[in-house]
C-alpha cells in the first residue's frame, strides 16, 4: 500500500509538470531566486528576534541564501552573451511604419537595446564578482569594490530602461487601441474585416497584460539594486519580500511559457 501511494506521489501529473519546468535554465533559476529571497526574509526575521539560537538559525539560513546565489551566477554564464544577441536583433528590427505614435515606438526600441546592453555588462561584471567570491581571481579590495559597484549600476540601468520602455510602449498601445476603438464606430465592413480587428484588439490586450506584469517587476525590483548602492535604505526584509513576490510572478511566467495558460484563459 506505501509503495502504490509512493508511486502515485512520484509520477503526479502536477509533479511531471513541475519537473519539466525546472529542466529549463530559467525554471531553475526563477525556483532558486524564490528561496534565496525567502532566506532572506526569514535569516532577517530570525535576527529581529533575537537569542543565541535565533542568530545560529538566521546564519544558517544566510549560508543557504549565500550558496543559491552562487549556484545561479553559474547558471547565468552565457546570459550576456543572449544579451547582446538580443540587443542586435531589436537594433535590426524595423519599427512599424503603421505605428500612430512613432516617437514612442522609436523610444521603446532604443530603451529596450540600451536595456539589453546593461543586463549584459551587469552579469557579465556580475560573473568577475563570482571568479573573486570563489577566489579564481585574485582582485584587490578597492578595485573588487569599484567592480560590485559597476556591476550594481548596471542592473539599475537596465531596470530603468526597461521602465522607460514599457511606458512608452503602453504610450503606443493606448494609440492604437483608441484608433481601433474609431475604426470600429465609423467603419461599416464585413465579416473577415470584423474578425481581423477582433484578432488585433486580442493582440493589444495580450502586449497590454505582458507590459503590466513587466512594469510591476521593475517597479519592485528596482529597490534592489537602489538599495544595494545606497541610494534607496530598504532593510534585508522588504529586499526579500520584494525579492520573493518578483520571483513568484516570474516563475509563474516560466510555467505559462512551458505549459501554457490553463483552459479557457488564453481566449
Amino acid at each position: 500500500m506505501s509503495s502504490m501511494l509512493a508511486a502515485q506521489l512520484i509520477l503526479h501529473p502536477q509533479l511531471t509538470k513541475s519537473l519539466k519546468l525546472l529542466a529549463t535554465t530559467v525554471g531553475r533559476d526563477k525556483t532558486y531566486r524564490l528561496i534565496q529571497y525567502l532566506a532572506r526574509l526569514v535569516a532577517w526575521s530570525l535576527l529581529r528576534s533575537g537569542g543565541v539560537e535565533a542568530k545560529d538559525a538566521a546564519a544558517r539560513w544566510n549560508g543557504l541564501k549565500a550558496g543559491l546565489a552562487s549556484g545561479r551566477k553559474m547558471l547565468r554564464l552565457v546570459k550576456p552573451l543572449e544579451h547582446l544577441q538580443t540587443a542586435i536583433t531589436t537594433a535590426n528590427t524595423p519599427v512599424k511604419s503603421s505605428s500612430l505614435a512613432p516617437v514612442a515606438s522609436n523610444v521603446a526600441q532604443l530603451a529596450q537595446i540600451a536595456r539589453q546592453l546593461c543586463y549584459a555588462g551587469y552579469l557579465s561584471t556580475d560573473m568577475i564578482v563570482w571568479l573573486q567570491s570563489v577566489k579564481f581571481l585574485r582582485i584587490r579590495a578597492d578595485k573588487f569594490a569599484r567592480i560590485s559597484t559597476i556591476s550594481q549600476r548596471f542592473w539599475l540601468g537596465g531596470i530603468l530602461l526597461s521602465l522607460l520602455s514599457s511606458s512608452a510602449s503602453m504610450f503606443r498601445l493606448r494609440t492604437e487601441g483608441r484608433r481601433l476603438a474609431l475604426s470600429r464606430t465609423a467603419e461599416k465592413s464585413g465579416p473577415e474585416d470584423q474578425e481581423a480587428r477582433r484578432a488585433e484588439g486580442r493582440a493589444l490586450l495580450k502586449e497590454r497584460a505582458s507590459l503590466i506584469s513587466q512594469l510591476t517587476l521593475d517597479c519592485l525590483d528596482v529597490w534592489i539594486p537602489a538599495t544595494n548602492l545606497g541610494y534607496a535604505h530598504l532593510n534585508d526584509g522588504a529586499i526579500g519580500a520584494i525579492g520573493v513576490v518578483t520571483s513568484y510572478i516570474g516563475l509563474q511566467q516560466q510555467w505559462i511559457k512551458v505549459h501554457g495558460l490553463p483552459a479557457g484563459k488564453g481566449k
